[in-house]
């Protein structure tokens, strides 16, 4: 159900905006002759090339970092007011396996010097630790850190109970601490 919802809405939008473009386009392929082309699924045909030619110029557009940065900020935004949003995205990430680098992390508690933070650990040999830090509210890495592995320790943790305490603004890390 969690899958079906958004499914049959983005189903039904897709529909409803070939549509609209069905009807844009129609006085256009009327112009030139190539309305009936195909029979009477022309102009389905035509307003489908066209979606997915605006989808690919959007894709290339996420390229641009302004853009980017704008998508990750209106993401971060919608995920404060909807924190379970990120549950899902989680769920469907692993279930997918979109993201196989993430996966391969383990996630830890650090504590470095009185500081203690949630993070992955990416790389380590015997003398540094290279470390990705999860953000709050999501498990998404913030910034990197690479330490000697004398000036850090850290306590493996499960990506769940990482998920669970950031998005309960860190309640739940101290008992992990102990």
């Amino acid at each position: 159900m969690a899958l079906a919802l958004p499914l049959a809405i983005v189903g039904y939008v897709f529909y409803r905006i070939t549509k609209i473009f069905e009807k844009v386009l129609g006085p256009l392929a009327n112009k030139f002759g190539v309305e009936n082309i195909l029979g009477e699924l022309t102009l389905t045909f035509l307003a489908i090339l066209l979606i997915l030619a605006i989808i690919f110029l959007l894709g290339l557009l996420m390229q641009v970092d302004l853009i980017a940065n704008l998508r990750q900020s209106i993401e971060a935004l919608i995920l404060k007011f909807v924190p379970s949003l990120n549950h899902l995205k989680l769920i469907a990430a692993e279930k997918i396996d979109l993201d196989n680098a993430s996966h391969n992390w383990k996630p830890v508690l650090c504590t470095k010097g009185d500081e203690v933070f949630p993070a992955y650990v990416i790389d380590e040999n015997a003398e540094w630790i290279n470390l990705a830090v999860a953000k709050g509210l999501s498990t998404e890495p913030q910034n990197m850190l690479v330490v000697r592995r004398t000036a850090i320790r850290y306590k493996e943790i499960t990506m769940k109970q990482m998920h669970d305490c950031n998005k309960a603004y860190g309640k739940g890390y101290i008992s992990m601490v102990e």
